[in-house]
């Protein structure tokens, strides 16, 4: 695993207790000097979707909607999930949370944090 990502969790829902709310799916990487979260969304608008910061968690969360109701009696099979969701990330030391940006288009969610520079996340200590 990538250095930069050991002290970067993924967890789940904040409200677990949910039992009818679905796991965002979450790709995350760092490009340009920025952690970016991207999250494919079918099914739902922007207005339908929250991004929320609470201290170092940066939550997901928000609805998909089928294109059209079916009774369940009428399914063959059913591998989409359709409902609420929401995806809670526990974000590393070194990101600027106060410049997040958030872009949704064509179904895909697209978060960019910038990177602090010049912040040592690990550092060895020696023994003497």
């Amino acid at each position: 695993m990538n250095s930069e990502f050991q002290n970067l969790n993924l967890m789940k829902s904040s409200d677990e207790v949910h039992l009818e709310e679905g796991l965002l799916s979450v790709d995350i990487y760092v490009k340009d000097g920025e952690l970016v979260i991207v999250a494919p969304i079918a099914g739902s608008s922007k207005e339908n979707i929250e991004v929320i910061i609470q201290g170092d968690i940066l939550i997901i969360r928000g609805e998909r909607f089928p294109p059209e109701n079916v009774e369940e009696a009428s399914y063959k099979k059913k591998e989409c999930y359709w409902g609420p969701f929401s995806r809670s990330i526990v974000l590393p030391r070194d990101v600027d949370k106060s410049n997040i940006k958030a872009f949704y288009e064509n179904g895909i969610l697209m978060i960019r944090i910038p990177k602090l520079s010049g912040f040592e996340e690990t550092k060895k200590i020696i023994i003497e």
